[in-house]
């Protein structure tokens, strides 16, 4: 029986990151996380301002993103590119079979995917109740 944790190693579409690389992602998230929040905010005293409405767009996508790729421990710039990381960080190691750069791919398209929408309903759904309050 193995003692290594089974979730510290590669699986295609599945698992791209170890804990160090989760660590950096949890870091980015405590950034964007007060910055989506602070826009959210300040949405309900600019609620007609466009720039405000795309940058907590922008905001509100990344902190999705991050925390997607903390719960499934996948990075999409990493599925991109087909590279995986459980080593310390900086060393990246490739996936050569085409199988498995084509789940790691949809991986990624799943998750852009989850991330646009709930942002777009999260920031219009500020962007409504900052509108009705005003009203």
């Amino acid at each position: 029986m193995s003692s290594e944790n089974p979730s510290s190693h590669y699986k295609p579409g599945s698992c791209n990151i170890g804990q160090k690389e989760l660590a950096v992602r949890k870091k980015f998230l405590s950034v964007f996380l007060p910055i989506t929040l602070f826009l959210s905010f300040g949405a309900f005293y600019w609620d007609t301002c466009l720039t405000l409405w795309i940058c907590l767009l922008g905001s509100a996508f990344c902190t999705i993103v991050l925390f997607l790729e903390i719960k499934f421990k996948f990075c999409i710039l990493f599925g991109i590119f087909s590279l995986y990381n459980f080593d310390r960080l900086g060393t990246l190691h490739e996936s050569k079979k085409a199988v498995d750069q084509s789940k790691d791919r949809k991986r990624v398209l799943e998750i852009c995917i989850q991330s646009m929408l709930f942002a777009l309903i999260y920031s219009i759904g500020i962007h409504l109740l900052a509108s009705f309050v005003h009203s």
